[in-house]
């Protein structure tokens, strides 16, 4: 390895990210999602659910009730066919049909009945079925049967639980987004032959681009990390993580590139090997199945190895499976995008 042909090749690389802008935004996508998803967590906590209630008669006081709810922006319909229009128009994310002597029965100790619908797609609705038992319990006077102390953690800490995912999704979509990006374009160019005759290998150009993918990654996770305050757990075992991760997804990415004879083809191929990476880890506890799936692809180890690392705050010692798996998925990666750069090369 000519380590000043791997410097040269890293700068290049860097030179040409800042330049380009469509790769600036690629790159700062992450951090974007990271900081609109704890947004939205914050906003929740003061969200206003419309609810429209249509009352066939005598509720007046239930009403009223569900009218002095901060959290509810009641509308009063004058039908059931108002109410209906006012959900499928998306006026209101629920809607409550009262049955007449509604309030009465509850008064009688009796079990009224009460028709709700919602719209299961939209966000408000969330929070609507979360809230509106405990709203007709207090209503009528009842309490749960054991006393519950519920404590909800804060925004810094919900960001924290976060962290891992977005470290997870920046050390993907690094490696298997902007490194292709960088090797298909100069395929394209034909620069990636002037380099190749020069005194660089293919191991030269290889471990070049795989430098600047690390540094990206490093970079990128460190941004979103001091964004949501996670400073915490096993920092080195973080770092471990992101480096193995990194390195295994830009030579992913590098194989996708050689194989691909332009950024677009590459680009596509690409996006659909992200989805199963993603999904496969942020659901290997969903089933037995879809565990045993998840241990096929890298992403799990990196996912879990930083959550173990930044919330159980697990040392290198308690890590070694995860650890070895993403090391041998490293020589693999690597022996397989050095072989086929050559073969492209000679071909």
């Amino acid at each position: 390895m000519n380590l000043n042909v791997v410097l040269a090749i890293f700068r290049k690389d860097l030179i040409t990210s800042v330049k380009n802008k469509n790769l600036l935004i690629i790159l700062l996508t992450p951090v974007f999602l990271s900081l609109l998803f704890n947004s939205a967590i914050s906003l929740t906590d003061n969200t206003v659910v419309p609810v429209a209630v249509y009352d066939e008669g005598y509720s007046d006081d239930f009403i009223g009730y569900l009218s002095s709810r901060s959290n509810y922006d009641v509308t009063i319909a004058d039908s059931v066919v108002k109410s209906e229009e006012l959900l499928y128009n998306q006026k209101v994310a629920a809607i409550m049909l009262v049955p007449e002597g509604f309030s009465a029965d509850i008064k009688s100790g009796l079990t009224p009945s009460l028709n709700i619908i919602v719209n299961p797609y939209e966000a408000k609705s969330v929070i609507f079925l979360q809230t509106y038992k405990d709203i007709i319990m207090d209503f009528a006077g009842q309490r749960y049967p054991v006393n519950i102390t519920l404590n909800m953690l804060s925004g810094n800490l919900q960001s924290r639980f976060n962290i891992p995912v977005w470290i997870m999704f920046t050390v993907i979509f690094v490696g298997m987004m902007v490194l292709p990006n960088t090797l298909t374009t100069e395929k394209e160019k034909k620069t990636l032959e002037a380099i190749l005759v020069s005194p660089a290998s293919e191991k030269d150009v290889i471990y070049g681009k795989s430098l600047f993918g690390l540094f990206l990654t490093i970079l990128i996770s460190l941004v979103i990390i001091i964004i949501n305050k996670g400073f915490v757990g096993n920092f080195l075992s973080v770092t471990v993580f992101i480096i193995l991760g990194s390195a295994v997804f830009t030579g992913l990415g590098l194989l996708i590139a050689s194989y691909a004879d332009n950024y677009s083809s590459a680009s596509l191929f690409s996006t659909v090997c992200m989805a199963p990476m993603i999904l496969l880890a942020l659901l290997t506890d969903l089933s037995r199945e879809i565990g045993y799936i998840s241990h096929l692809v890298p992403s799990t180890y990196v996912f879990y190895g930083i959550k173990n690392a930044m919330l159980n705050n697990s040392g290198i010692s308690d890590l070694y499976p995860e650890i070895g798996a993403l090391l041998i998925f490293n020589i693999l990666v690597y022996v397989l995008t050095f072989r086929v750069l050559k073969k492209k090369r000679y071909s």
